[in-house]
C-alpha cells in the first residue's frame, strides 16, 4: 500500500500507544461508512513504522473489541517487518448505530470524530434497530425488583385475571430481550420507584397562585409506576380547578369540569408516552390563574411539525413498548389522534383551541381557562360581593375571613354568613380549623 493521507474515511497513528484514538475512529467509521486507521504513518502521510511484539495485534484486536459497543470486530493487515511494520485496521459500516467507544456515541465528519447528541443517538437506534428507548436495557433491573401490585393493577385496567404470572405478563408485553435482560419500559411500568433506575421519571404537579411558576399553592411529585403517575396528575387537576353546576332540571344536577375531562387525561397521557425520558426534567403539570399546561422533556419527531397535530397526522411513539401498554389498558384508543381528540374535546365544549408548542427541547400543551358558570342553586343566588370573593379566590387560591371583611368592608358576622351560603353551595369548601380556617374552590 501507498503512504496514505487523512480522510473521512481514513486515519494514521504513529504508535500503536494511541490505540484509545483509533478504537474512536473505528467507532465513528462504523457508524458512517466504514474506514481504516494506520498505524505507523503519521498525519501528513510520511510512513514511519511501528516494531511489533508478540501479541500487539492480538492485544490490539481485543482492546477495540472490549472498549466498543457493539463490538466493533476489526481486520487487520500488516505491511513489512516487525521492526518497522504499517498495520491497517480496517472496519465496515456497522448494519447497528450508533457505534460506542467508550461510553460515547460517535460518528465521522469529515476528518475529525463527533459525538452525537441525545435525539440523534435515539434515531439511529431506532431506525437500525426497531427499537425505540424504553425497550433498551435497563442496568441492574431484576424480576424480583419489580412489584408485584404494579402488575396487578395493570391487570385489572385491562379486565385480565390478575393472578397472571409475572413472567407472562413481562412476555406479553414485550418487557424482557432474548438474553433475559429487561427493558427500560419494565422499570417504568411497574417498579414502585422508578427513580432508582431512570433519571427523573417522575411527574410534578403543581398549582401557583396568580399566572407565574413562582409561589406555589399546592404541589406533589410522584415517583410512581407510570399508571399511578397518570391517577395522582389526573387526581390532582381535579383537585386544583373549578366546577360548575349544570341545571339540567333532573333530581341530580350535572357537575362540569373547567377543563374537559376527556382532554386533559388525553394530554398527560401523550406526556407520559412521548417524553424524552433520557433528558433530564419531569414531567410537569402546571396550573394558573388564566389556564393549564402540561410539559414534558422531549421534541417532536423531525418528520412532524406542530401544524400537523392540528391535522390527522400519523402516529410516532417516541416509547412504542410502553404506549402499547397504555393502550392494552385501553387508555389509548388510536395511536396518532391524541391531539385531535384534545382539540375536539374542547371544541364541544366551547373553549378557545389548546395551543401546542415546542420550546427549548420540551414539548407543552396549554389550555386557556374557560369562563365558568358559578354554581347555582335554588335557594339562593350569588350576591356580586360573593362573585368578586370568586375572582378573588381563583386568583390566590384562597381566602380567611379576616380577609373578607378587609376586602369588602364588612363585619365578621356578615363575612362568615357570605363564605358560609358559598360552603352549602358548593362553591367553596372549608380547609383547617380555628385560626388557620381558609376557603378554597369547591373540587
Amino acid at each position: 500500500m501507498s503512504d496514505t493521507a487523512e480522510l473521512e474515511n481514513s486515519e494514521n497513528k504513529t504508535s500503536l500507544s494511541e490505540w484509545k484514538e483509533a478504537a474512536i475512529s473505528l467507532a465513528a467509521f462504523a457508524t458512517s461508512k466504514g474506514g481504516t486507521v494506520h498505524f505507523g504513518i503519521d498525519p501528513d502521510g510520511k510512513r514511519v513504522g511501528i516494531q511489533l511484539g508478540k501479541n500487539s495485534l492480538e492485544n490490539l484486536a481485543n482492546d477495540i473489541k472490549r472498549h466498543t459497543d457493539p463490538p466493533v470486530f476489526p481486520s487487520i493487515q500488516v505491511e513489512g517487518g516487525e521492526a518497522s511494520a504499517i498495520v491497517h485496521v480496517s472496519v465496515e459500516e456497522s448494519p447497528i448505530k450508533p457505534v460506542w467507544a467508550f461510553g460515547k456515541p460517535y460518528k465521522r465528519v469529515g476528518r475529525t470524530n463527533q459525538s452525537l447528541s441525545r435525539e440523534e443517538t435515539l434515531r439511529l437506534v431506532e431506525t437500525t434497530t426497531g427499537r425505540t428507548w424504553d425497550a433498551l436495557p435497563c442496568p441492574g433491573l431484576k424480576e424480583e425488583h419489580l412489584s408485584r401490585s404494579a402488575i396487578e393493577d395493570f391487570l385489572k385496567r385491562c379486565g385480565q385475571d390478575i393472578s397472571i404470572p409475572t413472567q407472562v405478563v413481562l412476555d406479553n408485553l414485550h418487557l424482557r430481550l432474548p438474553d433475559g435482560t429487561l427493558c427500560n419500559a419494565a422499570a417504568l411500568l411497574f417498579t414502585d420507584t422508578p427513580g432508582r433506575y431512570i433519571i427523573e421519571p417522575s411527574i410534578k404537579c403543581g398549582r401557583f397562585r396568580g399566572d407565574l411558576p413562582v409561589e406555589f399553592i399546592d404541589e406533589v411529585t410522584a415517583d410512581v409506576p407510570l399508571f399511578a403517575q397518570l391517577d395522582t396528575a389526573v387526581a390532582f387537576i381535579a383537585k386544583n380547578t373549578r366546577n360548575a353546576i349544570k341545571i339540567t332540571g333532573k333530581p341530580q344536577h350535572e357537575r362540569v369540569s373547567e377543563y374537559p375531562d376527556l382532554a386533559i387525561r388525553e394530554a398527560v397521557i401523550n406526556a407520559i408516552c412521548h417524553r424524552n425520558y433520557t433528558e433530564s426534567g419531569h414531567t410537569q403539570i402546571r396550573i394558573f390563574h388564566s389556564g393549564l399546561e402540561v410539559w414534558n422533556p422531549g421534541t417532536l419527531p423531525h418528520d412532524l411539525s406542530i401544524a400537523s397535530l392540528y391535522a390527522v397526522h400519523g402516529s410516532r411513539p417516541r416509547n412504542r413498548l410502553i404506549a402499547s401498554a397504555f393502550h392494552r389498558a385501553g387508555l389509548i384508543e388510536h395511536w396518532g389522534t391524541g391531539t385531535l381528540r384534545i382539540l375536539q374535546a374542547c371544541e364541544e365544549r366551547n373553549m378557545k383551541r389548546p395551543e401546542f408548542r415546542a420550546e427549548m427541547g420540551t414539548f407543552i400543551v396549554r389550555f386557556e381557562s374557560p369562563e365558568v358558570e358559578p354554581l347555582k342553586s335554588s335557594a339562593a343566588q350569588l350576591t356580586e360581593r360573593q362573585r368578586k370573593c370568586l375572582d378573588y379566590v381563583r386568583k390566590h387560591g384562597a381566602i380567611t375571613s379576616p380577609e373578607y371583611q378587609k376586602l369588602f368592608g364588612v363585619k365578621e358576622r356578615q363575612a362568615r354568613r357570605d363564605l358560609g351560603v358559598m360552603v352549602e353551595q358548593v362553591v367553596l369548601a372549608v380547609e383547617g380549623k380555628g385560626p388557620s380556617r381558609r376557603y378554597v374552590m369547591a373540587g
